[in-house]
């Protein structure tokens, strides 16, 4: 959305049809939808002046799959619904244009899309409904073969098979996900129709149209394996939407619990939102803004700059060009493409000097790129840019940042200088980050050398190859998988990209592209759609298993007592869920209470530990520095203020994954998964009690739910496997904390001190120490200061665990409920007559489901 365009006009028309006193701080994107959507809705009811059943069911419909769960929103929203009829808004088209400009391209089709469904709730597509539809979308200025190929669809005519593909890709819910769920649910909502009409309409009018070549990366079979995947995605998440439609009739006619189209819809957007995404990670002036230009096809990066520390750069697909930024404190805001370049940059020389008041004031978080003629991030890859920070100490928060649902790392360095000290080291982090204290191969990661046009003698060609690839696959292999080592030069292929040639750079560029693709594709995806394939079947039987037991109780007559038998249990699994919620309540507090504690006695040895760092200068693990006190002291000194950055994040860290990953967490969630084990055993057995006593199938329904409900949580958290991931997550979380410690303050603090001094003894070796000294004595007092932001945090971290669980039970408890009520609700259909038309629907029912199963 266009939220620059929602001004004070916006703000006051709100509040006008609220009847409340709006500020702009309310006016969120959601608000603007909702009032669009139900304009829109309101102006095709009333289009042909008469409002019908099936109009006022389709309007509560609509609203009700958007699953509002903001009070705010659905407060505004019912507000919205008077105001809006009241004041005729979908009938003064100039007002309801305000609210309209804003929206995107796809936002618009969104709703017009759910427009052209509303006009043919009734079955027909009234000429006045048209007409409105029609008059608005010219004033929008939407093409008018989105709007011909709507109209003729829902019609059930013949329709551009193009166009509509085209026109489901603008609107395809992945690409709202980042504008919440309002958005993402009526993007459902409109693509399961769309996917309706595909299966229905028989005729399809085909138009071949010339294929516009954007970029000569669109040309020569580019990506053709990602193509191919993006065809077979489609092809399942057809099968997603075809399952989901099964499994809302079923809960429509009380025969499936409401939790299975959670399950369905959790399926979907996992489907609908996944894209590749490729890490691209390197010290400063390796080339990683040409190796990301050459990749795009295109001069995106700019190539002398360097992104902010904190932030990273997102580059994907959009329908149109447009730059966003992303603060910490949650902001948003779209800047002009000509500022991305200011934006992405700091000083050289701040880089070159690892100025920390340089590198950390920013507080931007990302900026995402959105491009829409990028042949790799047009076939669902997005590339996520990292800072080259080269050894400053927020390196490892970012590339922590950085690896949250990473599928490929590039690792880039150059043949000049191949694999220094400072990049094993980068590297060795991502490996923990990756696999945690277990060092094991790294499958996703690929090691790239730039410049390898510099290295002129075959010897010494193969010399670099050899050493490369020791440190890849030597007696300790780092790398896991082929095709891992590539050797390149960026700026040479780039060039050739760009005017069409080919040569040995850019065939060893295409090689190197091709090993991604096939990596993404091959593996990572193949991983994917395995799993949602396994996940769809486990689905898929258990409506099978439901049906099931729905038919069984229409063949059983069940005693009189079981309407109060089947409400007891329903009883009895709401009070077993209480007892599990006081369970977590209680040891998630004393899970916290103990951390606290743990980190209150560990704090002194913290500071003795970076004291004694601080004295071993020149050693392994003591602070490093070439420069003196007397000649360059204020470059001393911020050596100094970095490394006890580092060696405090370090300490912390041992500490967050020796006890609070495996000590801590461990034994309160040992108390906690004993104890609910206890209680869903407790409450299988009393089902299985009933199921003897009075005849149901129950145990059929739960006993695959409430056997595979442990694997469901306990496998992540694994005896020596640490909490979250691992130890590596732990750490991972801690290094944010660490760096609240604000290394600029500490330097301008550190600097007035010594330089206010009456001068340095005079050993040079005594004024390496009282540097030293005076940043460890600065540095703990803002520690000190720091902990109220980092105790929160750790509450925070340990209280993940057992607020998954009590989610999890809570999933299991509303399943059974529903299932409970289901039986109710079937018992009282066979009261009412017509058995046969019962057992037929439910037979039809479940062939439906079983000609989806494997063979």
């Amino acid at each position: 959305m266009r939220t620059q365009l929602i001004g004070n006009q916006t703000v006051k028309l709100l509040s006008q049809l609220t009847g409340q006193n709006l500020a702009v701080s309310d006016v969120t994107p959601q608000i603007v939808f909702m009032t669009d959507l139900i304009a829109l809705l309101r102006g095709v009811i009333h289009a042909d002046q008469k409002e019908t059943e099936e109009e006022v069911a389709e309007f509560q419909q609509t609203l009700n799959k958007l699953n509002l769960n903001n009070q705010k929103t659905i407060k505004v929203t019912k507000l919205l619904l008077s105001g809006i009829e009241k004041l005729k808004l979908y009938a003064d088209i100039d007002n309801f244009l305000i609210l309209l400009v804003p929206l995107s391209d796809s936002e618009k089709l969104l709703l017009f899309g759910l427009g052209y469904r509303m006009a043919m709730a009734d079955s027909n597509l009234d000429g006045a409904e048209s007409k409105y539809l029609r008059n608005l979308g010219d004033r929008l200025e939407i093409e008018p073969r989105y709007l011909d190929v709507l109209e003729s669809s829902f019609k059930g005519n013949s329709y551009n098979a193009g166009d509509l593909q085209e026109l489901c890709e603008l609107v395809d819910p992945a690409r709202f996900h980042d504008l919440g769920t309002v958005f993402v649910n009526a993007a459902d909502n409109l693509k399961t129709a769309l996917s309706e009409i595909i299966y229905r309409v028989p005729v399809i009018e085909v138009i071949s149209e010339p294929v516009v070549q954007t970029s000569p990366m669109a040309t020569g079979g580019e990506y053709q394996k990602l193509q191919e995947f993006q065809i077979r995605k489609r092809s399942l998440l057809d099968q997603v939407n075809h399952l989901s439609l099964l499994i809302d009739n079923g809960i429509d006619e009380s025969l499936l619990p409401i939790t299975f189209r959670d399950d369905i819809q959790a399926i979907k957007h996992r489907l609908e939102s996944q894209r590749f995404r490729i890490a691209v990670i390197g010290e400063f002036s390796q080339g990683k803004s040409t190796l990301l230009n050459a990749l795009l096809g295109e001069e995106i990066q700019p190539v002398r700059a360097i992104p902010c520390s904190g932030s990273v750069s997102v580059l994907r697909y959009g329908d149109r060009k447009r730059v966003i930024c992303r603060y910490i404190d949650g902001r948003e805001e779209e800047i002009p493409i000509e500022a991305y370049q200011e934006k992405t940059e700091i000083p050289l020389e701040a880089a070159l000097e690892n100025r920390s008041d340089e590198l950390l004031k920013n507080d931007l978080l990302e900026i995402v790129f959105e491009h829409p003629n990028l042949a790799l991030c047009r076939n669902g890859v997005e590339i996520v840019d990292s800072p080259g920070l080269n050894d400053h100490p927020a390196r490892s928060a970012i590339t922590a940042q950085i690896l949250k649902n990473i599928d490929a790392v590039i690792f880039l360095t150059s043949a000049a200088q191949t694999l220094s000290q400072g990049e094993r080291d980068i590297i060795k982090d991502l490996q923990r980050q990756i696999v945690g204290d277990n060092i094991t191969p790294l499958t996703n990661l690929f090691l790239i050398v730039n410049f390898i046009d510099l290295v002129r003698k075959d010897k010494d060609l193969q010399q670099l190859q050899a050493l490369v690839n020791i440190f890849g696959y030597g007696k300790t292999p780092l790398l896991s998988g082929e095709n891992r080592i590539h050797f390149i030069s960026a700026q040479s292929a780039l060039d050739d990209i760009l005017e069409g040639n080919s040569g040995i750079y850019s065939q060893s560029f295409h090689e190197f592209k091709k090993a991604i693709e096939r990596f993404l594709t091959d593996e990572q995806g193949a991983v994917m759609f395995q799993n949602i394939t396994q996940k769809l079947n486990d689905l898929t039987q258990a409506c099978v298993n439901d049906l099931n037991a729905a038919m069984h109780s229409v063949e059983t007559k069940l005693p009189s007592s079981y309407k109060q038998e089947i409400l007891e249990k329903i009883g009895e699994a709401s009070g077993r869920f209480t007892t599990i919620t006081k369970m977590v309540k209680i040891l998630k507090q004393r899970t916290v209470d103990s951390a606290w504690q743990s980190w209150d006695q560990e704090k002194q040895l913290w500071k003795s530990e970076v004291l004694e760092r601080s004295k071993k200068s020149g050693s392994r693990k003591g602070w490093q520095t070439q420069h003196n006190p007397i000649f360059s002291r204020d470059a001393l000194i911020q050596d100094y203020v970095n490394q006890f950055s580092s060696t405090l994040q370090e300490v912390i860290n041992e500490w967050a994954i020796k006890q609070l990953s495996n000590v801590i967490i461990p034994k309160e969630l040992a108390i906690l998964d004993k104890g609910i084990q206890e209680e869903l055993s407790a409450l299988n057995s009393s089902f299985s009690n009933l199921d003897a006593k009075i005849g149901t199938k129950f145990e059929d329904s739960f006993k695959p739910t409430f056997n595979n409900f442990d694997a469901s949580y306990v496998v992540a958290f694994a005896a020596g496997g640490g909490v979250i991931g691992g130890g590596a997550a732990a750490a991972a979380f801690f290094l944010i904390p660490a760096l609240a410690l604000g290394p600029a303050i500490i330097i301008g603090i550190v600097a007035a001190a010594i330089l206010s001094g009456t001068g340095l003894v005079a050993a040079m070796a005594d004024a390496y120490y009282q540097i030293a000294n005076q940043v460890c004595e600065a540095g703990f007092q803002e520690f000190e200061k720091a902990e109220e932001i980092m105790k929160p945090k750790i509450a925070e971290f340990v209280s993940i665990p057992f607020l998954d669980r009590a989610e999890a039970v809570a999933k299991l408890i509303k399943q059974v409920i529903s299932e409970c009520e289901n039986s109710l609700e079937l018992e009282e259909r066979k009261h009412q007559g017509n058995l046969d038309q019962l057992r037929s629907s439910i037979s039809t029912k479940k062939q439906d489901f079983e000609k989806l199963l494997p063979q």
